[in-house]
C-alpha cells in the first residue's frame, strides 16, 4: 500500500447498514495482483505462551502424557516352571489439558478486552449452552441482550450474523464457516466473544465494488468489549476486520487474515475510517496477539487513526506494500513479532502520536525503532520470544485460525 496521504475517503454504507465509513486512505491504491507468500505455516506444536492475565488461548494445550507400557511377562522356569508375574501397567502421564479439547469455555480473556470492566460474553456454563446447526438458528440465538453461550456445529452458514450483547459463540470443532459477514455494531452492543470459526466475505469484482462492500467482520458505532479468538478471516469485500466509529476494548487473538483470490482491494484491517471521526477520539483500544497476516494481504496490518494499538507475538508474511500504517493521533506498540517481509514495518500516514518497536525479529527493516510517544499497556502479559512466534502461530493444531476442538 503506498505510503500516501493522511486523509481518507469515506467508504459507502453497506446494504445491511452495519458498516460506517470504511474509508480508503488516499495513496492506498491497488498493487499489482501477484500472490504474496504462501500462507502455509510450519508444522509443530505451539509453544506455551501468549499473554498472561489474559492470555487468551495462549498456545496450544499440551497433550496428556503417554500411557506406560505393560510389563513383560516373566520367563518360564527351567522345566515347566510357573510363568513370571505380569509387569504392572505404566501409569498415565500427567500434564497438559484434557485430551477432549484445545480451547475451553474457561480460558481467560486477554488484552484490552480484559480491562475497564472486562469481557465475559455469555458466561461459562456449557450445560446451559444452545447448540445450532443452521444460519437462522444462529442468527436468532445471537439476538437481544440476554446472556447466551452458543455452540456451532461444523458446516457452512450463509448470510449476515448480527450480534447482540452478552454473547459467546464458539465453533465446536474446525469446519464452521460464515459465508458472508459478522456485524458487531452499536453503542448498546457490548460483551461479545466469538471463537473458533472462519469467515469468508462475499466475492466482489472491482476495486470500487469491494470498497463499497461489507467488511468480513465489523466492530464499531460504539460497540465495545469484544474478544475475537481463533478465527480464520478472509476475502472481506472492504476490510477483513475493521474497527471504526468508536469501537473500543477489542482483543483479536490467534486469528489468521488472508485473501483466497487476487482481487484489487486487499486492505485487511482498518482502525477508524477517516481523519474526521470524532466519536473515535479516546476510543479504539485494541490488542492483536498471536495472529497471522498471510497470503495476498496487500496493506493495513493494521492501518489506523486515534487508537492505542498493541501488536504482540504476531507473524507477518504477506509480501504486501504496507505493514503498519500509523495515522492521525494513533499510537502503536509492536512487541515480539516476527516480520517475514522486505520493507519497513512503519508507514507514517500523517500526524501520528507515535510508535515503538521492541523485541521484533525477521527480515523487515526498522523493526525496533521508535518515534514520538506511545502509551502504558494497562494489562499484564508474558510475551513469547519472537524466535518462537512462527512455530506457535502456524501450528496445525490450534494455531492461528479455526483448527481447535472445544473441551467439554
Amino acid at each position: 500500500m503506498g505510503g500516501g496521504g493522511a486523509a481518507a475517503m469515506a467508504g459507502g454504507t453497506s446494504a445491511a447498514g452495519t458498516k460506517a465509513s470504511g474509508g480508503t486512505t488516499s495513496g492506498e491504491q491497488p498493487s499489482a495482483g501477484g500472490s504474496a507468500g504462501s500462507a502455509s505455516g510450519h508444522g509443530g506444536s505451539a509453544v506455551e505462551g501468549g499473554a498472561a492475565n489474559a492470555g487468551g488461548s495462549g498456545g496450544v494445550n499440551g497433550g496428556g502424557g503417554a500411557s506406560g507400557a505393560a510389563g513383560s511377562a516373566g520367563s518360564g522356569g527351567a522345566t515347566a516352571g510357573a510363568g513370571g508375574a505380569a509387569g504392572n501397567a505404566g501409569a498415565g502421564g500427567s500434564g497438559g489439558s484434557p485430551s477432549t479439547g484445545d480451547i475451553s469455555i474457561n480460558d481467560p480473556v486477554p488484552g484490552f478486552a480484559s480491562v475497564s470492566g472486562g469481557t465475559t460474553g455469555g458466561g461459562k456454563n456449557l450445560a446451559s449452552a444452545v447448540t445450532v446447526n443452521s444460519m437462522s438458528a444462529l442468527q436468532n440465538a445471537a439476538k437481544g441482550t440476554n446472556a447466551a453461550v452458543i455452540l456451532v456445529e461444523p458446516g457452512n452458514y450463509s448470510g449476515t450474523l448480527t450480534l447482540g450483547s452478552n454473547k459467546t459463540i464458539i465453533g465446536k470443532r474446525s469446519g464452521v464457516t460464515i459465508a458472508g459477514n459478522i456485524a458487531i455494531s452499536g453503542g448498546d452492543v457490548k460483551n461479545v466473544i466469538i471463537r473458533n470459526l472462519a469467515v469468508r466475505g462475499n466475492k466482489c469484482n472491482s476495486y470500487e465494488e469491494c470498497k463499497a462492500g461489507d467488511d468480513a467482520v465489523f466492530i464499531g458505532n460504539g460497540a465495545h468489549h469484544v474478544w475475537l479468538d481463533h478465527l480464520d478471516i478472509a476475502d472481506g469485500q472492504d476490510g477483513n476486520c475493521d474497527v471504526t466509529q468508536g469501537g473500543d476494548y477489542v482483543t483479536v487473538s490467534w486469528t489468521q487474515f488472508h485473501y483466497t483470490y487476487a482481487k484489487e482491494h486487499r486492505f485487511s484491517n482498518l482502525i477508524a475510517g477517516s481523519d474526521d471521526e470524532p466519536n473515535s477520539v479516546g476510543k479504539l483500544h485494541i490488542t492483536y496477539m498471536n495472529s497471522y497476516w498471510g497470503e495476498r494481504v496487500d496493506a493495513r496490518q493494521p492501518r489506523g487513526r486515534f487508537g492505542n494499538v498493541h501488536m504482540l507475538n504476531n507473524y507477518h508474511k504477506t509480501g504486501g506494500s504496507q505493514i503498519h500504517g500509523v495515522g492521525k493521533d494513533m499510537a502503536l506498540i509492536a512487541e515480539n513479532n516476527y516480520y517475514e517481509e522486505k520493507l519497513s514495518i512503519w508507514t507514517d500516514m500523517g500526524s501520528p502520536r507515535g510508535w515503538k518497536g521492541v523485541g521484533n525479529e525477521g527480515t523487515a527493516s526498522n523493526m525496533n525503532t521508535s518515534q514520538g510517544s506511545v502509551f502504558q499497556i494497562p494489562y499484564s502479559y508474558t510475551p513469547l520470544p519472537a524466535s518462537q512466534v512462527v512455530k506457535a502461530v502456524t501450528s496445525p493444531k490450534c494455531g492461528a485460525g479455526n483448527s481447535c476442538i472445544l473441551a467439554n
